[in-house]
């Protein structure tokens, strides 16, 4: 079955500083019962060639599009060298896209990146790693998505998902992921998403759990931690040996690309979830079993900014 087809592209413009911005539709996805596929994607300018590529997916049927001309996502997909895609998956069953049991949505995601790559002109996406933010369902889909394609994924941040990775493997555990919770969520949702997110953080998976006493489903907040997050962790995960940064992302099939690298904990920082204190791993004095993880200073600091009471 062919997944997704590229039905109209609707219009290709210069956008700020000279990025440039691509509009396409897709096929509509017949096994989850989607009839709205579609993607705006954004490359920043001059930088040549891209490392990855940011895909961002709404909530429940949202219009993601909108998201990968917002200043923030630009920003932080320049200063990491990575191209944007957001999403709309909408018009359809409101859940079976989000289970994707078939995997038809992550093979729609992949053709889409491929697209970008072609639209662009820049090739080096064809195969290039992604990174992964996703809100409520876009979370589940996010979250489906490093279930299936672990290896291609370099990091994932979710804002207020309904209930963390519910399967993984062991190699989705090396992951690194960011899960933004509310305390005012729907106790059903904020139950199960802790009960699964234990399951990765006592296997020592590089995952980061914040939890907002004053938010609810919403956003709000969360993308503060977010940005930092994603901008160490990418360049924790595209390292090359001797901590220089990589030249060049996966994914361009005549050279010999880096693989993406295993992050070891001990090399980031630890916070209290009682007393938000935050140090590196070798200087934090409390119990380290129960402690939350983070990339580096940057991400710890903006974690403790978001968690800790206003």
């Amino acid at each position: 079955m062919t997944f997704l087809k590229v039905a109209v592209v609707l219009w290709v413009t210069l956008a700020a500083a000279g990025a440039e911005i691509f509009d396409w539709k897709g096929e509509p996805l017949r096994e989850v019962k989607l009839n709205t596929v579609a993607f705006r994607g954004w490359v920043p300018e001059g930088t040549t060639p891209l490392r990855g590529v940011l895909v961002l997916i709404p909530g429940r049927h949202g219009d993601g599009r909108g998201m990968a001309e917002q200043k923030p996502w630009q920003d932080l997909a320049t200063q990491t060298g990575f191209a944007l895609i957001g999403c709309q998956f909408s018009d359809g069953d409101p859940f079976l896209y989000q289970q994707d049991e078939a995997g038809e949505v992550a093979k729609a995601i992949d053709t889409a990146v491929s697209q970008l790559a072609l639209l662009s002109k820049h090739p080096e996406l064809e195969n290039a790693p992604l990174a992964f933010w996703g809100t409520s369902a876009g979370s589940n889909v996010s979250a489906r998505y490093c279930a299936l394609n672990p290896k291609r994924v370099v990091a994932f941040a979710s804002s207020k998902g309904t209930s963390g990775p519910r399967e993984t493997s062991q190699e989705a555990y090396e992951i690194p992921m960011f899960f933004a919770l509310g305390a005012k969520d729907k106790p059903e949702w904020l139950a199960e998403s802790k009960t699964n997110l234990e399951k990765g953080t006592q296997k020592g998976a590089p995952w980061t759990v914040a939890l907002s006493q004053s938010e609810g489903h919403e956003v709000g907040e969360s993308l503060q931690p977010i940005y930092p997050f994603f901008k160490a962790a990418i360049e924790m995960r595209l390292a090359v040996s001797g901590g220089q940064k990589a030249s060049r992302p996966l994914g361009n099939k005549k050279a010999a690309w880096v693989k993406l690298q295993k992050i070891d904990p001990k090399q980031g920082w630890l916070g209290n979830p009682d007393t938000y204190e935050v140090a590196r791993f070798k200087d934090f004095k409390g119990a380290k079993s129960s402690a939350v993880w983070f990339c580096n200073e940057e991400v710890a600091n903006a974690w403790k900014s978001y968690v800790q009471p206003k």
